[in-house]
């Protein structure tokens, strides 16, 4: 059963949980709450009840299928790596613990982690199931985060690795502050700005300072500057080349230092990184849309992607990773996951219209020209979200496929 679908490897799905959202808790109303979709075949699924294809997946069972965050402060983590230290759990419980740390520093606790982006250096059946257990008894059922996992070569000799982002109270200053180089936060009371990746041409060293340059000239526009960056994702074509992109990024950022990193290894031969950055903007704009579009002056607009997406609104929603049935034609499989997507953002308050960040994650070219042929169907044009598409060699233990990852935000302000 768990090879039938590409889907069992690549993302966790709550497959039981009513619909529905969770608070934070009886008598103690938090800023997260927990969207559950109730999953049930077609055919069989009475009217009243959200449906989808039923996916088969190993155990990733009760995730949230999305996590709405109420604004205050929104802490952004650098990319954690998990050290195994001889407790056969490849690294996760290093891992746990340093997100911990990251919690308390920023008086929040594990519940209070809205996104888990967890990265695992292969699909080795029992590294899937140390996650599945390692989740299990972290986190409540009805109260775990959104959950992407993605398969990635890893810095070092690291099996697993993760960024979140974690609800925690707002200091009040309303700036960008920093803890070190693990985490900085995005203060309530400004927008949020999701600059699209971008990918300047080179040898790597050459091409993260050009792209850094070419993000910063987009920052710069919007009124905003580097102190105002929250974190970098770098995709790079070689992870062993990971220090070279690090020192060209903490160049740009010159005596500031660079903000929390992320890296992940892509399969593109075109160009030899492609790198996004979420920032605050300099105010919130008074405006009656919970999120807008922009595109700089020099670049050419897109109806499936918006070069900057800016978060007006003061509830965000971050989605599991949403995957298509494998074994559908290419075409089916990419409508199946949009499917799949959205009934999570209508559950969530949400709808395709109003979606902030998209990441898709691609390893095979059918799959990749059937996301080109599908999102003009399912976006409005004047509409897309910002968005990096990455190559990857692998998605699950078959090979193949898509996944995909959104940040969103409520159809009404």
């Amino acid at each position: 059963m768990a090879g039938k679908f590409l889907a069992c490897l690549v993302a966790v799905a709550s497959m039981s949980a009513p619909v529905g959202i969770a608070q934070s808790g009886p008598g103690q109303p938090g800023p997260l709450s927990w969207v559950f979709v109730n999953w049930a075949e077609p055919t069989k699924a009475p009217a009243e009840v959200l449906t989808g294809n039923r996916i088969e997946m190993p155990s990733f069972s009760m995730d949230a299928d999305a996590v709405t965050v109420q604004r205050g402060g929104l802490v952004h983590t650098r990319q954690l790596l998990g050290l195994d230290i001889g407790k056969g759990n490849f690294g996760f419980g290093d891992l746990i613990g340093q997100l911990q740390g990251i919690c308390r520093a920023h008086e929040a606790t594990l519940k209070d982690v809205a996104k888990l982006n967890l990265y695992a250096s292969s699909s080795d059946g029992a590294l899937m199931a140390a996650i599945e257990d390692g989740l299990s008894h972290r986190w409540p059922r009805s109260a775990r985060p959104a959950v992407t996992l993605t398969i990635s070569p890893l810095i070092g000799e690291a099996r697993l690795a993760a960024d979140a982002v974690i609800a925690a109270p707002d200091s009040g200053t309303g700036l960008v502050e920093r803890f070190d180089r693990d985490a900085a936060t995005m203060p309530s009371g400004r927008d949020i700005l999701y600059l699209s990746g971008r990918a300047a041409s080179g040898e790597i060293a050459e091409a993260t300072s050009g792209t850094m340059t070419e993000l910063f000239a987009v920052l710069a526009h919007l009124g905003s500057e580097p102190k105002d960056v929250v974190q970098v994702k770098a995709f790079i074509h070689l992870m062993s080349e990971w220090e070279t992109v690090e020192r060209e990024i903490e160049k740009a950022f010159g005596e500031l230092g660079a903000p929390p990193l992320v890296f992940v290894e892509w399969s593109s031969t075109s160009r030899a990184t492609e790198i996004e950055l979420i920032a605050a903007a300099p105010e919130a704009q008074e405006t009656k849309e919970a999120v807008s579009y922009f595109t700089p002056p020099g670049d050419k607009s897109s109806p499936v992607y918006s070069r900057v997406a800016r978060v007006h609104a003061d509830t965000v929603i971050y989605t599991r990773g949403v995957v298509g049935m494998r074994g559908e034609a290419p075409v089916d499989e990419v409508k199946l996951a949009f499917d799949d997507l959205r009934r999570i953002t209508e559950a969530a308050g949400g709808d395709l219209r109003h979606l902030a960040k998209a990441t898709y994650y691609v390893s095979d070219d059918p799959l990749s020209s059937a996301l080109n042929e599908v999102r003009p169907l399912v976006y409005d044009p004047q509409r897309p979200p910002a968005a990096s598409k990455v190559a990857v060699p692998l998605i699950g233990k078959e090979g193949g496929g898509l996944l995909m990852d959104f940040i969103a935000v409520p159809a009404a302000k």
